[in-house]
């Protein structure tokens, strides 16, 4: 009966929401800046082009601009000004139940005319850092939106780019960036370096289950996959920018949405009329219970999460800018046994597990433009980063035999300033130097995975330092070369290791729409702060940390590109690449290496004497949204081999050879404006390597042994997935109403994640994922 009430309130809804005969519009607002000094810019001309007429206005003293009674559905905008390259944004979405707000940044044109041509060859998917040339990517919060089964997680989102490879554990949203481990991603948040900012993420790790901030709160976000620019530091993968967006300055605006995985409300507003301050607020709370409906290995697991995002934005007419933002978030899960252990079947079944985190950013920022070409600004923040894991296996007497007890908890506090000059329309230099005092406090005992002894690792707590300076210029030699050149140095105050990392990259524009571009950049990252303090006990019982005096490792990227606009919405881009990574951390005599991200704690020492390769090519094929479809096809194929401390090459963990993606959405705009969309994803993937169990030799010794003479010889089966999302936005006078259905895995496969031995059964497991993992959720905009 409950279903049917909700069917025929449902139809209630959509009929009346075509019925409704009044005449729906919305205003869009925005602000333009210049992109250098992020000065406003007077007298620009905005044009939307709304199908039937254009709507137009030109930017104030401040920027600023607003245009009124715009029909809801998507619209063509463009900005034009003497002096600055045209800005094109297609198909922006608008709504009636909240304002459209557009924070545009204008470049400075290399040859200054009276007479402004918008050509078709945009870059619609450029990144917005300008010293940016090679292997990055800019996407919007509607891409982040459109994508199916993404959940709404920016995350998932990039995991569709090429050079990017998903885990197959569809419930994490680990990012392998051509055939790097997860580890070597740097996540960056209005430009604060944070920790993992991941729901259900362990010690150590860069990858969870869900990002701990809602994708509603971003503007246009950059993802670079090699050779980024010299301001980015202490990664060797690539680099996750995130930028949260401005709230409404003029207009309150709330935003309400229930689903089978819980709540959310976000508020956004001026706090006085005409102030020009606004404020930005989303909070969440889940609960995956439901998960136990769909899949009976949930049963007894009950993982849940809350997590809480601002941005206070408090521009000045002559102090310039100040900006408060924060992210935080709460998460616990939980897994006990059956009480009836006849009922055991598998590893897991016997499985007791306690996770309980908690992780947070906060920053205050200060920008000013000086004389007219220089900005200044200055990013004070603190972040915190708390880990409490229990994991334990339970004997037929109920009795837990403990394997992991962590108690991990880092924070910080870093000051970070840097003067961002334009010399002239063709030459910018961007110079900064960044300070971090990082405290740890860490509990570590765990079962040896070498010896199977349970035993303490880390009992330490302390502080330290990280120093990370760079400069990088940029010139444009008219409309044909461009280049981007810098260097970073850091300096790692806890065993006072030093990096110098140059970055050099060019683009040079063959014809109107096709580019050719080479990079290079050499970049470093540290461990984990646990494996500088991991303890290790001599003979008379005295404590010494072997590890810390490791070097961080390092990673040579190479990049040669070609892009090309076909259209103003058809692109291709082709990207070869080789990585050359060493003074990477391994175990002497042995296999492992830090690059496979291997998990586990151990406190044998290492030494940075191991290496690694990566070598492929990326493909994109794209059509941007126009005439309401898109499609998106993205392959990667490459190789991905590493040395350990034995000096045999071998498969690296992520070496899955091959990633092939295909996303296509098509949307049906009615009179009204509503809008009817359907989205599909089919992605196939090689699987990773792993070490095979030694069921003998974990009998004998009532443990998981795994057979090191066959490490990284075996993968996992290679998977496909197919995704889909469908929504409808109803629009009202004063609001929208969007229901969405989202589901992840349709085919229902079970893939193979690992293999784990049994002691109980004495069989060796396999370890498999979900499954189909639905989310259906109604969002209310007013």
């Amino acid at each position: 009966m409950r279903h049917i009430t909700l069917i025929i309130f449902t139809v209630i809804i959509l009929f009346y929401s075509e019925t409704y005969s009044q005449e729906l519009s919305q205003t869009v607002r925005g602000k333009i800046v210049e992109s250098i000094t992020k000065s406003p810019i007077e007298g620009a001309v905005i044009r939307i082009n709304t199908g039937k007429e254009k709507a137009g206005a030109e930017s104030s003293k401040d920027g600023s601009f607003s245009i009124e009674n715009i029909p809801p559905g998507r619209h063509d905008i463009t900005v034009t000004m003497t002096g600055y390259n045209p800005v094109v944004l297609p198909n922006v979405l608008v709504s009636t139940g909240k304002e459209t707000n557009l924070s545009i940044e204008m470049e400075s044109a290399i040859i200054s005319t009276d007479e402004i041509v918008v050509t078709d060859e945009i870059e619609k998917d450029k990144s917005s850092n300008p010293y940016s040339i090679t292997s990055s990517r800019s996407f919007s919060i509607d891409e982040t939106k459109r994508f199916a089964g993404t959940f709404d997680d920016p995350m998932r989102a990039v995991q569709n780019f090429a050079g990017v490879v998903s885990t197959p554990n569809v419930n994490t949203n680990g990012i392998v960036i051509r055939g790097n481990s997860p580890k070597g991603l740097l996540w960056r948040l209005d430009e604060v370096d944070i920790p993992s900012p991941n729901h259900f993420s362990y010690a150590g790790q860069k990858s969870g289950g869900l990002t701990i901030f809602s994708s509603q709160l971003l503007t246009n976000s950059d993802f670079y996959t090699s050779a980024f620019p010299s301001e980015y530091g202490n990664a060797l993968s690539g680099v996750f920018d995130m930028k949260f967006r401005n709230g409404n300055s003029f207009k309150r605006e709330y935003t309400l949405q229930l689903g089978i995985q819980g709540i959310e409300f976000a508020a956004e507003g001026p706090f006085a009329k005409n102030s020009g301050a606004s404020y930005l607020l989303n909070y969440r709370y889940s609960v995956f219970g439901f998960l136990q409906l769909i899949d009976k290995d949930m049963k007894n697991k009950v993982p849940g999460y809350q997590d809480l995002s601002f941005k206070v934005n408090l521009p000045t007419e002559k102090y310039g800018t100040f900006t408060l933002f924060g992210i935080g978030g709460i998460d616990n899960s939980r897994f006990n046994p059956d009480l009836d252990s006849t009922k055991w079947e598998k590893l897991d079944d016997r499985t007791k597990t306690v996770l309980n985190n908690k992780t947070g950013t906060i920053g205050l920022a200060y920008s000013v433009p000086v004389d007219g070409n220089t900005l200044f600004k200055t990013i004070i923040s603190a972040r915190t980063q708390q880990v409490d894991y229990e994991k334990g296996f339970v004997n037929s007497d109920y009795n837990t035999e403990p394997t992991d007890n962590v108690n991990y908890s880092t924070s910080g506090i870093s000051i970070y300033s840097y003067l961002h000059h334009k010399f002239s329309p063709q030459h910018s230099n961007k110079t900064g130097i960044r300070y971090t005092q990082m405290y740890f406090d860490a509990k570590i005992s765990s079962q040896n995975q070498f010896t199977g002894a349970y035993e303490e690792f880390i009992n330490d707590k302390g502080n330290t330092g990280l120093i990370q300076a760079f400069t990088e210029s940029n010139y444009n030699a008219g409309n044909r070369v461009l280049i981007s050149g810098g260097i970073n140095f850091t300096h790692f105050a806890l065993n006072n290791s030093n990096t110098f990392e140059p970055r050099l990259s060019a683009k040079y524009n063959i014809s109107g729409n096709q580019t050719i571009s080479a990079g290079y950049g050499n970049h470093s990252q540290i461990e984990d702060v646990s494996v500088y303090l991991s303890g290790k006990k001599d003979a008379d019982g005295v404590i010494s940390n072997p590890n810390i005096n490791l070097k961080p490792g390092r990673a040579n990227h190479f990049v040669l590109g070609y892009d090309v606009m076909f259209s103003k919405n058809l692109h291709m881009k082709i990207e070869g690449y080789y990585q050359y990574l060493y003074d990477i951390p391994v175990m002497r005599n042995s296999y492992y290496s830090m690059l496979n991200n291997p998990g586990g704690y151990f406190n044998d020492s290492l030494v940075n004497t191991g290496s690694g390769r990566n070598a492929g090519i990326d493909i994109t094929f794209e059509k941007f949204l126009s005439d309401n479809y898109y499609y998106l096809l993205t392959a990667t194929l490459f190789n991905s081999k590493y040395k350990g401390g034995d000096g045999i090459e071998r498969n690296g963990r992520y070496n899955g050879n091959f990633a092939f993606n295909l996303l296509g959405g098509k949307e049906f705009i009615t009179k009204s404006g509503n809008i009817w969309s359907l989205n599909l994803k089919a992605s196939y993937t090689g699987g990773e390597y792993y070490i095979p169990v030694d069921l003998q030799g974990s009998m004998n010794e009532r443990r998981e042994v795994l057979d090191y003479s066959q490490v990284y010889t075996q993968r996992l089966k290679s998977f496909l997935y197919i995704d889909l999302t469908a929504a409808y936005r109803i629009n009202y006078k004063k609001s929208s109403l969007i229901f969405t259905a989202q589901a992840k895995n349709i085919l229902n496969q079970k893939v193979v994640l690992g293999y784990s031995y049994n002691n109980y059964s004495k069989s060796v497991d396999e370890q498999t994922e979900l499954g189909l993992v639905p989310m259906v959720s109604v969002r209310y905009e007013f």
